[in-house]
């Protein structure tokens, strides 16, 4: 893994593993994706498991790849909080909240950003993911199931 300061930004880049949704580990960092709320492990969005689901799409966007993270913040819980990209295809590089979003599998988390409100709203047009089912937000969800979030 690779760490590297410039300008107070931090740059963390190795593979990754997938915790859930928009929460990642390279080399014992935990890195929190900036901007994005993945629907919670255990959250169903209508008949779809779309918690699950989105915990296995973020498996599949990072395997056996090297993700690049640039920090953000830090939050509460000490996680970094990043932008993060890799590469989905040879010529391609994917900021991963952003694919999350945008394939209904997360919200933009506009608390904290508007960077993604875009393509959430391509995502609802569309009936991607968990907007083809109807959902509640994962920060509502959580609110309302505190013991069984991730």
């Amino acid at each position: 893994m690779a760490m590297a300061a410039s300008a107070g930004a931090t740059t963390l880049s190795g593979k990754a593993e997938a915790i859930d949704g928009d929460s990642l580990v390279i080399n014992g960092h935990q890195i929190r994706l900036f901007g994005a709320d993945a629907f919670e492990y255990h959250q169903t969005c209508g008949h779809m498991k779309c918690g699950a689901i989105a915990a296995d799409t973020m498996r599949q966007l990072v395997e056996g790849r090297t993700v690049t993270c640039e920090k953000q913040d830090t939050d509460r819980y000490g996680r970094t909080v990043a932008i993060c990209k890799t590469k989905c295809s040879p010529t391609l590089t994917c900021d991963l909240a952003q694919e999350m979003v945008r394939r209904g599998l997360a919200v933009a988390f506009r608390h904290y950003s508007m960077v993604y409100v875009p393509d959430e709203t391509a995502a609802k047009r569309a009936h991607a993911g968990a907007w083809a089912h109807g959902f509640d937000a994962p920060q509502t969800w959580r609110q309302q199931h505190p013991r069984t979030t991730s």
